[in-house]
C-alpha cells in the first residue's frame, strides 16, 4: 500500500474530500465545523494530500509566511495511523516547501500530536497556549537543502 502525496487544488473534488476528513477529525468533536470564511482563505494557501488508490488518506495545508510556512489541518485518516503516513507526509510537506525557497517550517501542535513533531525533528517553542480549547504548543523546523556526502577521495 504505497501513498501517493501531491498538491491538490483548492475547491476541486479533492479538496471537498480532504476538507470532509478534516472536518470528521479535527472539528466534529469538537462539535464544529470549518466556516466559509476559512476554507475560501485557503484559496491563498497550498492543499496537501495524500492518496492511497482514489481515496484520500491523509491532508494537510501549507500557509505561505515570508520565509517560512505554517503547516495546519494535518490529519491522517484514524484506521490507518501508525503506518509511517504522518512522517512520509511530513517529509513531502517539509520538501514542498524547501521548493519553494522556506527556510522554516511550523505548527501550532494539539498536546496530543507534540511527540509525533519531535519524532520528526521539530521543536517546541514557548509554552503551551489555547487553540479552539485545547492545548497547543508552537513547534518548528529549520528547513535545508541536502548536502552531498560525496567527497573526493584524496589520493586519487
Amino acid at each position: 500500500m504505497k501513498t501517493l502525496f501531491k498538491e491538490i487544488v483548492h475547491k476541486s473534488p479533492e479538496w471537498e474530500n480532504a476538507v470532509k476528513l478534516r472536518e470528521k477529525i479535527l472539528r466534529e468533536p469538537l462539535g464544529s465545523i470549518f466556516t466559509e470564511q476559512e476554507l475560501e482563505e485557503e484559496k491563498y494557501h497550498f492543499q496537501i494530500a495524500g492518496f492511497i488508490d482514489d481515496a484520500i488518506i491523509a491532508t494537510a495545508v501549507l500557509v505561505p509566511e515570508g520565509d517560512a510556512m505554517k503547516m495546519q489541518r494535518v490529519v491522517v485518516t484514524e484506521a490507518l495511523r501508525g503506518m509511517n503516513i504522518g512522517s512520509e507526509m511530513m517529509a513531502f510537506c517539509e520538501k514542498f516547501a524547501l521548493d519553494r525557497k522556506s527556510e522554516l517550517i511550523y505548527c501550532h501542535a494539539r498536546d496530543s500530536a507534540v511527540n509525533f513533531y519531535i519524532k520528526n525533528g521539530y521543536e517546541g517553542i514557548g509554552d503551551y497556549f489555547d487553540e479552539d480549547g485545547i492545548p497547543h504548543l508552537k513547534m518548528r523546523k529549520k528547513l535545508q537543502l541536502k548536502q552531498s556526502t560525496n567527497t573526493l577521495n584524496p589520493g586519487s
